[in-house]
């Protein structure tokens, strides 16, 4: 963590700071803002956050921490002008950008003298769009004074592309933890709400029914699972286009009583209390805030060697991390399945982990000290 003196000498006024973000639909990324926007200390920094896109769920929570949005229309070029603008208007001298696809925004404060921060929140461009993603990805980082990514093989990747001239930082993403107590009425109420018995195994996958997510593969290891093991697997996400398909390998594996889709639910963290496996089929990630969730509930979590899960998941101890294939995913859920108490003492080492390395006051300090750098 960055040491620092608060308030920053000299500064009398909490600082304005604009803060960008692409969209505020529900997601991991968009949670990650609001705990950075919660646990902001008001009295050191004055935050606006600026919507490159549209708002959603996440509205309504910023809103009531007090901190004012604006939303940017039209054309890529007329946002860049209209945030610009409302950055003088705001006096802001430090720009935060919450994501590769708003780096370019501090285009816009060029001749300025903003410090420019941006992010990195998945495997490096990936979260830009296909076509010109190479000049996207220079776009993404030019402005930059600061990048921050939220894993080492991020980290790593930046590192080698943007350049001498930019400080690249690893801070991982953060996450509450919730009482016992709590936990555990969650997990009784969304068991009733599913009709599970008290000694079923449920493998529950949570994410956007995107390819990247690979939610087939999760299905191909809930069948072979069953073959040794009886679990029940169930998926939880928004359709981006890929429910259809799925659902129809589950008719065609006949495991129509065994995988359930449930769309999205209003909070996450809620239904993996429920779980007693979470089961990460991904293809790529940033940091996936399903691990995180998963671990703070004290469920052990089976997953694919994505990014970001490496930093998380110490393998065999506080969770199984294996290759993109279905035979090495089965190997570790079956494993789970059929034993209890090794369930509960990965659970309980997870849980641990989270609690000591990635509670929110640990972690967003970090963020908001890089506000305070001068250019």
């Amino acid at each position: 963590m960055l040491e620092r003196s608060y308030p920053p000498e000299g500064l009398s006024q909490p600082r304005p700071v604009a803060v960008m973000v692409g969209q505020l639909e529900q997601g991991g990324t968009e949670r990650q803002l609001y705990l950075f926007l919660a646990y902001c200390d008001r009295s050191r920094w004055a935050p606006v956050v600026y919507v490159a896109g549209h708002l959603g769920h996440w509205e309504t929570a910023i809103r009531k921490l007090g901190i004012r949005l604006v939303v940017l229309h039209g054309s890529r070029l007329a946002k860049m002008r209209q945030f610009r603008l409302a950055c003088i208007a705001q006096r802001a001298n430090c720009f935060f950008s919450w994501s590769a696809w708003t780096n370019c925004f501090g285009l816009a404060l060029m001749g300025r003298g903003v410090h420019c921060i941006g992010s990195y929140r998945n495997v490096l461009f990936d979260d830009l769009r296909p076509r010109w993603r190479w000049l996207s990805a220079w776009l993404s980082f030019v402005s930059l004074s600061t990048i921050v990514c939220n894993s080492h093989e991020t980290k790593s990747q930046a590192a080698g592309r943007v350049g001498v001239g930019r400080r690249v930082l690893f801070v991982p993403n953060a996450i509450q933890i919730f009482a016992p107590r709590q936990v555990q009425a969650w997990r009784a109420q969304w068991r009733a709400r599913l009709g599970l018995a008290d000694d079923a195994v449920l493998v529950l996958g949570v994410g956007r029914l995107v390819p990247q997510k690979n939610f087939g593969r999760f299905i191909d290891v809930i069948a072979r699972v069953n073959r040794q093991q009886p679990v029940w697997g169930l998926i939880a996400g928004p359709d981006h286009g890929c429910l259809a398909e799925l659902q129809g390998q589950v008719t065609r594996l006949e495991l129509q009583d065994i995988v359930h889709f449930i769309g999205e639910v209003p909070d996450a963290r809620e239904l993996m209390c429920a779980a007693d496996i979470y089961l990460l089929s991904s293809d790529g990630e940033g940091m996936p805030n399903v691990v995180l969730e998963a671990m703070a509930a004290g469920v052990p979590c089976v997953a694919t060697r994505v990014n970001g899960v490496g930093d998380l998941i110490k393998h065999g101890s506080t969770g199984f991390l294996a290759a993109h294939n279905v035979h090495d995913l089965a190997q570790h859920v079956a494993r789970l399945a059929a034993d209890e108490s090794l369930r509960r003492e990965v659970g309980a080492r997870a849980r641990t982990t989270v609690e000591q390395k990635y509670q929110p006051e640990q972690i967003v300090p970090q963020l908001w000290a890089l506000c305070d750098l001068d250019t």
